[in-house]
């Protein structure tokens, strides 16, 4: 049975932003490093460098974990990442980016340059280890007036080893029920390419307004509102062959979620099916700190999955998670398959 790991991540360098074409050389990221004797106060938590995208300061180094390889969790040691995934019991790791968790530009040009590079970077890290490591592809939105652009874009993530499609509780300052992004679902059913919704925002107005301690409003909240939006108005209807993710927000919710779901669309006078989850292709990652006995006796083992968080260093962390769940004396071997291997590997389409 491969242990396939839901959640996992890269942490973005310099080499990363090498991809971007002669003519977006005007976007590329640089890195300003604040000095550490020009005499101002320090503020709580102040980084020492920043990534400088469209003319913005954005924090670096905030969620990175000093527990796995610096060359495995920044991707520039294949073989390391690969040793280290033995080390910790992970086959396949499905790899999320870092950076664009947050609200990078609200210019279009910008937001392709960006996603271009991000996905070709990966799609030579996959080629060298096409079986073990797969991952997401970051979606131009803001490009999706020129849909076969952004189709384009797509289809190449596909054929270089994308496995999904990152997305995040709100993009293009929208919600994901939005019509603006329908054309977008189809392209992503068509291609056999999963929906995901990572834990994080593309909205600078709720960015900005939740931070510090209130900052799982910002990262953690908008998966469960993209989960109640599309079940309460039957998006997933609509592309009957797509499957959804909803990435690194804990599980504990999803009781409570479907009984909201199954009361709006009861007073809406719409029908309302025995298993929300099947019937919409939902697929959530839970983690150890989550009552999973407990949750497989509410909402059942076929839409569970779980990851380590790798790279990171947050309230979803734990590089040791495949190991813990096999582990777990109050799960049966038969949930523990299914959440280390049968669910992920048909979300992500990995059979």
């Amino acid at each position: 049975m491969p242990v396939i790991d839901a959640d996992a991540h890269v942490i973005e360098t310099p080499e990363t932003w090498s991809y971007m074409q002669e003519h977006e050389q005007a976007f590329r990221p640089q890195i300003f490093e604040r000095a550490e004797d020009d005499g101002a106060p320090r503020r709580a938590n102040q980084r020492k460098e920043y990534w400088v995208i469209d003319e913005r300061l954005l924090s670096k180094g905030a969620n990175v974990g000093q527990d796995v390889p610096d060359d495995s969790r920044h991707m520039t040691s294949i073989q390391s990442r690969l040793a280290h995934m033995d080390e910790i019991g992970v086959d396949i790791a499905v790899i999320f980016p870092t950076l664009f968790l947050r609200p990078l530009t609200r210019e279009h040009d910008v937001d392709f340059a960006l996603a271009r590079a991000y996905n070709r970077w990966m799609a030579d890290i996959w080629a060298e280890e096409k079986t073990r490591l797969r991952w997401v592809c970051v979606p131009p939105l803001l490009s999706l007036v020129d849909r076969a652009k952004v189709r384009d874009e797509l289809a190449f993530a596909k054929e270089h080893g994308a496995c999904g499609i990152f997305m995040r509780g709100a993009e293009c300052e929208r919600l994901p029920s939005h019509r603006y992004f329908f054309p977008f679902y189809e392209m992503a059913q068509e291609l056999d390419l999963a929906i995901t919704f990572h834990a994080g925002i593309n909205s600078f107005a709720v960015h900005d307004a939740y931070s510090g301690d209130v900052a799982m409003f910002r990262a953690k909240f908008p998966v469960l509102g993209a989960f109640s939006m599309l079940a309460q108005e039957e998006i997933p209807a609509r592309y009957p062959d797509l499957r959804w993710g909803f990435i690194e927000a804990s599980a504990q919710w999803l009781p409570y979620m479907l009984g909201e779901a199954r009361i709006r669309l009861q007073r809406k006078g719409r029908p309302v099916p025995d298993d929300l989850l099947a019937e919409n292709h939902f697929y959530v990652t839970t983690q150890m700190t989550d009552d999973i006995p407990g949750l497989i006796a509410e909402v059942g083992d076929d839409h569970l999955l779980i990851g380590t968080d790798y790279g990171h260093k947050d309230t979803a962390t734990d590089i040791h998670a495949m190991k813990r769940l096999a582990e777990a004396g109050d799960i049966s071997p038969d949930s523990v398959e299914k959440i280390l291997n049968t669910n992920p590997a048909v979300l992500y389409g990995l059979n």
